[in-house]
């Protein structure tokens, strides 16, 4: 039988950095409902709250409890070579242990410091999902917030590219970032193209954090991709990888391939 500190050993890297991410800004604790537990740990979720539970009554402090879990996985580190953790959403299956990828990308979203690079394919209530990444860029003035995005010309459209752009940057500003500042939103001009064999569409679903984390998914930016359906990713903390796919959208930019949303 596993005990509970034990059960810390099953669970994977990016789970158990979300779980230090929502135990020191307070949004997980011992009384937290069962379902918290679950969606960052899945099945394990009852065997995370008794542990946390034994560290409270032990008058062990949020921030004492998230130094602990973040030495677990820097030990990991040090002991192994990097390989990436499994980030799926949808229904859980016994003997496979994941990460929930809405749980990974919002702490993601809230271990940003400087710069944070976004690709996404289609976006649905974005302001649900971005909220935090926005109260991040509240205390971190300095967190560069890159999005690229698809903004398509749909089959049989014939309103200009202007119009489609301008349409675009309304919906972006009223549905998925109604804050301010507005952040940077790149996207691919191809896929404005009137003809149909020269449209390109921009599918790349990606989260580079400070050039030293990447998650790579299947996952668009919405609720039922975040949260219910099937969807799959590789969360990796190889910092040479996650510069890399920076670089090529920065490339991209300064190349003129992306044009940026007025």
């Amino acid at each position: 039988m596993n005990t509970p500190d034990a059960i810390l050993a099953t669970l994977s890297e990016a789970a158990l950095t979300a779980l230090a991410t929502a135990v020191e800004a307070g949004w997980l604790n011992a009384g937290s409902p069962d379902s918290a537990f679950a969606s960052i740990a899945g099945k394990q979720g009852a065997a995370v709250s008794v542990w946390l539970d034994s560290l409270e009554n032990a008058a062990f402090s949020p921030a004492q409890i998230a130094r602990l879990l973040r030495s677990i996985v820097a030990g990991r580190h040090r002991d192994r070579i990097l390989v990436p953790d499994l980030v799926v959403s949808g229904p859980e299956v016994p003997g496979v242990p994941t990460s929930d990828t809405y749980a990974v990308v919002q702490s993601l979203f809230q271990e940003a410091q400087n710069e944070i690079v976004l690709a996404g394919y289609a976006f649905h209530n974005g302001k649900l999902l971005f909220e935090r990444l926005a109260e991040q860029k509240r205390l971190r003035p300095q967190l560069r917030i890159i999005f690229h995005v698809d903004v398509p010309r749909r089959a049989g459209d014939t309103t200009t590219s202007d119009a489609i752009i301008l349409r675009y940057a309304e919906e972006f500003r009223n549905r998925h970032w109604p804050w301010e500042p507005f952040p940077e939103v790149y996207f691919d001009p191809r896929a404005l193209h009137t003809d149909s064999h020269t449209r390109a569409s921009l599918h790349a679903k990606v989260v580079v954090v400070d050039r030293m984390k990447l998650f790579l998914t299947s996952a668009n930016f919405t609720e039922a991709a975040q949260q219910r359906n099937v969807e799959m990713g590789l969360l990796s903390h190889a910092a040479y990888l996650a510069e890399q796919v920076a670089a090529y959208f920065e490339g991209l930019r300064q190349s003129g391939y992306l044009m940026r949303l007025p």
